[in-house]
């Protein structure tokens, strides 16, 4: 504002001398930063209007030639005046930018605080993002859980209801005892047949014995009696026909335990037993020759009609023969 008290006292001015101050190394700094931003043109309006006000303000060095019909004072005034002017709207120009320069603060602070804002709702989402995040992995988890329990559900479906459960472990029960049951009895028989078997066993053991023993006393040959006179030999076959028992079947002796170099020898057909003799065949005298008795092989043949079916002689039953010590 220095500059509109040199123009409005111009003749004190022009009496003291104008001294400047340097300027320090910021101050210029600052103005080339501020020439290099701003637009220079307005203030080289002001300067221009300056040095005219001045130069005619002032008396020159060198007298101008001034022409006719011009006035000096009417210039003074003119310069003056354009000076003013020039300088008011430099001023205008100079709050203008000043308001600017507010309005950009209060945009400044505008943006600290907007930015401000969209970080606090920035970390709100995020916080919302994170809560979210959990919230739709319950859900999944949810989700396929029940998947899980439909499945198990439909499987729970189709098996039966508890009664029928019930009913069938019921019965498989019952069957259950039932073939213990079975089982028990099946077990009581054949101990019971065992029992029997053994008992089969041991009474065939005593009757093979018994046969040995009489196979024994029945291949030992009774010697022959003296022949009775001729008078008397009618006599004698008729006490010897009523002393006879009946023929009976004698059992083969079983086969026996051979020593060691013996071959086994398997009778082909059962022994015959003993032929009752005859009274009228066996009527021999001594020195003579026994002729063969036809009614001898018309017995055997009556003995092996008589056994049944299946049936074999004791020779050949394996329940005969000892057990191989």
């Amino acid at each position: 504002m220095a500059v509109p008290n040199q123009a409005e006292t111009p003749q004190s001015s022009a009496s003291r001398p104008i001294v400047v101050a340097p300027l320090t190394p910021e101050e210029e700094d600052h103005i080339i930063l501020a020439r290099i931003t701003n637009d220079e043109r307005p203030l080289k309006r002001v300067i221009k209007k300056f040095h005219n006000y001045t130069a005619i303000s002032h008396a020159p060095v060198v007298p101008a030639v001034v022409s006719q019909g011009s006035s000096g004072d009417a210039s003074v005034e003119d310069a003056r005046e354009a000076f003013l002017v020039e300088l008011s709207t430099f001023e205008l120009s100079l709050k203008k930018s000043v308001m600017i320069c507010e309005a950009e603060a209060r945009q400044v602070e505008e943006y600290q605080r907007e930015r401000q804002r969209i970080d606090d709702e920035h970390g709100t989402l995020r916080g919302q993002i994170e809560q979210l995040k959990t919230s739709l992995e319950d859900a999944q988890m949810i989700r396929r859980r029940k998947i899980e329990y439909d499945l198990v559900a439909e499987k729970v479906n189709t098996l039966p209801s508890r009664e029928e459960l019930e009913q069938s472990i019921q019965a498989l029960e019952n069957d259950m005892a039932a073939i213990r049951s079975e089982h028990d009895n099946q077990n009581r028989i054949i101990q019971g047949q065992k029992s029997a078997l053994d008992g089969i066993i041991s009474e065939l053991g005593s009757l093979r014995f018994m046969g040995k023993d009489k196979d024994i006393a029945s291949v030992v040959p009774s010697p022959r009696s003296t022949p009775p006179p001729e008078g008397d030999t009618a006599d004698t076959n008729m006490k010897e026909d009523l002393a006879e028992p009946a023929p009976m079947v004698v059992e083969a002796p079983p086969t026996e335990e051979k020593e060691e170099g013996e071959e086994d020898k398997q009778p082909s057909e059962p022994t015959p037993p003993p032929a009752a003799e005859d009274p009228i065949g066996n009527d021999i005298e001594m020195g003579e020759v026994e002729e063969d008795n036809p009614k001898n092989g018309k017995f055997k043949r009556k003995v092996r009609e008589e056994l049944e079916e299946g049936e074999a002689s004791d020779t050949s039953s394996a329940l005969s023969d000892p057990p191989d010590d």
